[in-house]
């Protein structure tokens, strides 16, 4: 249980390090997107990693894919700055899909909205937003999964089991 907090807590880490230096920039109108909100939610990405893993019981694995699909989406729209009105949307829906993705069980989009703290409609819409931004590649090879995972075990200091 300790490397798999240390994993999210690492996560983090290098999230809210992207969102200080997103958040001191300027964003266009056009580059507000679904994802959005007015204001930055209260719970920090720590909290809400954890509360991710808490409900919705899903691999390790899952955590590492969505990072990788963040970056991905990334190098496909440069012009979408990840700042703090929007990262937890984007880690939700990057993690809901690497779940559905990579996990045998997974729960209805019903419930991973309440975990999230959106509504069923939004759910819907940002995962198919997501998918299309992505189009619809998913698929991630061993060699760029075991590349993410060793450098997130670097970059937080993670023993292996």
């Amino acid at each position: 249980m300790q490397r798999h907090n240390q994993l999210l807590n690492t996560i983090a880490d290098i999230l809210d390090e992207i969102i200080k230096q997103t958040d001191t920039l300027e964003i266009e109108q056009d580059q507000i997107s679904y994802f959005h909100a007015t204001k930055a939610p209260s719970i920090t990405l720590y909290n809400y990693l954890q509360r991710i893993s808490k409900y919705t019981h899903c691999s390790e694995e899952c955590f590492v894919i969505a990072l990788i699909y963040l970056d991905r989406l990334q190098e496909k729209h440069p012009y979408f700055v990840l700042n703090s009105k929007c990262i937890h949307r984007f880690l939700l829906i990057s993690i809901v899909i690497a779940i559905k993705f990579q996990d045998d069980d997974y729960y209805k989009n019903e419930y991973y909205a309440k975990v999230g703290g959106i509504s069923t409609k939004e759910i819907f819409v940002l995962e198919l937003a997501f998918l299309e931004l992505m189009d619809h590649q998913l698929f991630i090879s061993d060699h760029d999964y075991m590349m993410y995972e060793k450098k997130l075990l670097e970059y937080g200091e993670i023993e292996m089991p």
